[in-house]
């Protein structure tokens, strides 16, 4: 099956699998137990009662504060229900904005295609003919990557480029066609259109070739191409618009404890993670697509993003294509998940009916968890049983940050101790027991060095927070704590054999 995921869970899940068989050589803390659920309204008596049932029962288990979904036909919803929260307090409906993460994805190749259509844009032509500067891989494999290997994620760029030129939350970041050099030290997986990898870079990349083509500002083109003939014409696509929309900040996981931490949108991110809407907005789409995006896209071009772009690949242009179990397996569809927010959308066209699901909680160790929701539902919207019980659950990432509290807890402690004994000359020091403690003062700062490989540490904070202060604080005080063990060792060997 094609990797669901956001496009940062495999960085982030590698920092995991670099830096949790550091902290488990020590001490290996179980998951605290799960918050009691907020209780929510009386079932629903329509015909899809159960599926609320599961969605309710899903959104419980993964402690999630809002929640919104539709099933939704081609002249809109058929059905839809919201619960929980916002970030502010505030009861969540369909009228409540959230971001969508990667299922912005389909909306830039929806606008990708039009410019197509409209004669502005080729699918081969090559991004160098727009961006001057592109030069990914070198000149010469920068010189054959085109508009339509962007769309299918096969020009070359690996996942692990993703967060050079994504995820700025900063106010003054850059333009998209300003941030295409720190992808010229990448090395490409293989001559463009020869290896898919899944990778928002392209995307980005997307957004400054169309930005490039036309004069203006990648939001505006898409509201004009997709959002405005969609019907959904004040959906996110840029900070202005989640501003205007009053956006509340999403949701993180606090040890454990959802928390309404994450408050930032990149201004430039509509392409491959940074749109969004209230639920109608997304239905809306969903409802344009299953009409087969008329008047906006041909049947042809349709096809196209519909259909595998390279054997194996399970994604065409802009959407995933089918690589699910039955009754999934015709299933056109598309996850996201941005700080603190996630969403799904899944196109059933052989029933005419589309599954939209969008949560205001997101984290990248809890991908697996968060997104069984929307797969959960679309598969009993396709005819299938209410899945077993036994789902994916938050595991890795409770473990990951209960474990380095933990060791920060203990290395603090331990340095607490060892500053104490400064103040008693006479106790001895030995070497070994020093450098035992020294080696697990280290620990921490490996770990931390692991993590800053895989991703920058800015954006470790923004993804997982609990985890990363955890991190920062053991380091610090595993390198405190190696400092006054030596200190102590050396002035105790001193006083035990004094200078001549």
């Amino acid at each position: 099956m094609p990797d669901h995921r956001h496009p940062l869970a495999h960085a982030h899940r590698r920092a995991a699998a670099a830096v949790l068989p550091l902290l488990f050589l020590l001490l290996a803390v179980p998951p605290p137990a799960a918050a009691a659920a907020t209780p929510l309204e009386s079932p629903s008596t329509s015909p899809y009662a159960e599926l609320d049932a599961y969605v309710r029962d899903r959104m419980a288990a993964t402690d999630t504060p809002g929640l919104s979904y539709a099933v939704v036909g081609p002249d809109g919803p058929l059905h839809q229900r919201s619960w929980g929260t916002d970030g502010r307090g505030d009861r969540v409906t369909a009228d409540t904005p959230f971001l969508w993460g990667s299922v912005a994805k389909p909306i830039a190749a929806t606008a990708v295609l039009a410019l197509v259509e409209e004669g502005r844009l080729g699918l081969d032509d090559p991004v160098v003919d727009h961006l001057p500067r592109f030069r990914f891989g070198g000149a010469k494999h920068a010189s054959h990557v085109t508009v339509r290997h962007l769309l299918a994620q096969t020009a070359g760029i690996p996942n692990s480029a993703t967060l050079k030129v994504t995820d700025c939350l900063d106010a003054d970041c850059p333009r998209p066609r300003d941030r295409v050099g720190a992808l010229d030290d990448v090395t490409p997986l293989g001559p463009p259109g020869t290896a898919y990898a899944y990778s928002s870079a392209n995307y980005l990349l997307l957004a400054a070739v169309v930005e490039a083509a036309t004069g203006r500002p990648f939001a505006d083109e898409l509201r004009r191409t997709v959002l405005a003939p969609a019907g959904l014409p004040e959906a996110i696509a840029d900070r202005d618009s989640a501003r205007s929309r009053r956006l509340a900040p999403g949701h993180q996981l606090l040890w454990g404890i959802p928390a309404a931490t994450a408050d930032g949108v990149d201004d430039h991110g509509a392409a491959y993670g940074y749109a969004g809407g209230d639920l109608h907005d997304l239905a809306a789409f969903a409802a344009f697509q299953l009409r087969a995006a008329a008047p906006v896209l041909t049947p042809e071009s349709v096809r196209l993003m519909r259909q595998e772009s390279k054997d194996g690949s399970g994604y065409g242009l802009g959407w995933r294509v089918g690589g699910l179990d039955a009754p999934l397996g015709q299933a056109v569809w598309h996850t996201g998940g941005s700080p603190g927010y996630s969403a799904m959308v899944f196109l059933l066209p052989e029933k005419g009916v589309a599954l939209v699901l969008q949560q205001n909680l997101y984290g990248l160790l809890q991908d697996d968890a968060i997104m069984q929701v929307g797969f959960g539902a679309a598969r009993m919207l396709a005819g299938a049983p209410r899945p077993d019980a036994d789902s994916p659950s938050a595991t890795v990432h409770h473990l990951t940050v209960w474990t380095t509290t933990s060791l920060a807890v203990l290395l603090l402690a331990a340095t607490t101790r060892a500053l104490l004994l400064l103040r008693r000359p006479a106790h001895r020091h030995r070497w070994l027991p020093t450098a035992l403690w020294c080696l697990l003062g280290a620990l921490p700062l490996v770990a931390l060095a692991a993590l800053a490989r895989a991703m920058p540490l800015t954006q470790a904070w923004s993804w997982v927070p609990d985890a990363t202060l955890a991190l920062y604080v053991a380091s610090a005080a595993g390198a405190a704590l190696s400092a006054v063990r030596l200190w102590l060792t050396l002035r105790s060997r001193r006083r035990d054999h004094p200078v001549a």
